[in-house]
């Protein structure tokens, strides 16, 4: 065999190696991708859905447009600081206690407006129409509204109509890992009917 055929199989060996090791590195990528999704799963809110001996997976949902109002709540921060805070102040009496503003309240113990805005904005690319919101106040809040098919591919939930004029929902609602601790509640996903 020549030199030159010689120098011919290296290059193609170096060529299909390159191409071997390219492809698992993009596997190896696409698998660390795809475990980094796992990773992201969602959180499940606690006591937000209807406790019921009743398989609710046997009634009917109500109509795919159905619109449905829901509030949503943020939690409070730095709750073992807080309660401290409240313990200390049990002890004094009311000439001594450190009363806080509501500003102050919530500038210890709410929400940031980052926060806030991320969770806004986030329910707004869900195609959710915010129709009220409180920053800064006693009690931060959005409430919004969107359709069943909406609410149930954000959060997660199962809805069906438990009674002709109700509706419940079978499940804890879902929220993205970032927004763990930052919201409290959901609530709307059990009620009335829309008229």
């Amino acid at each position: 065999m020549t030199d030159r055929e010689n120098g011919k199989r290296m290059r193609w060996r170096t060529a299909a190696l390159v191409i071997v090791v390219g492809t698992y590195t993009a596997a190896c990528a696409s698998n660390a991708s795809n475990n980094g999704a796992n990773a992201q799963q969602g959180v499940r809110l606690s006591h937000s859905h209807f406790v019921s001996d009743i398989d609710l997976n046997l009634y009917k949902p109500p109509p795919p447009d159905t619109v449905i109002a829901l509030e949503l709540n943020f939690a409070m921060q730095h709750k073992d600081q807080f309660d401290q805070l409240m313990k200390a102040n049990a002890g004094n009496n009311s000439d001594e206690r450190p009363f806080l503003t509501p500003a102050e309240m919530h500038g210890r113990f709410g929400v940031t407006q980052e926060q806030f805005n991320a969770v806004a904005q986030w329910i707004e690319a869900q195609g959710f129409t915010i129709t009220d919101k409180s920053y800064g106040g006693n009690e931060d809040y959005i409430r919004f509204k969107g359709t069943l098919v909406q609410v149930e591919q954000t959060f997660d939930v199962h809805i069906v109509l438990f009674e002709p004029d109700r509706f419940r929902n079978a499940k804890d609602p879902e929220i993205p890992p970032q927004f763990a601790g930052v919201i409290e509640t959901i609530t709307g996903f059990s009620g009335l009917m829309p008229m």
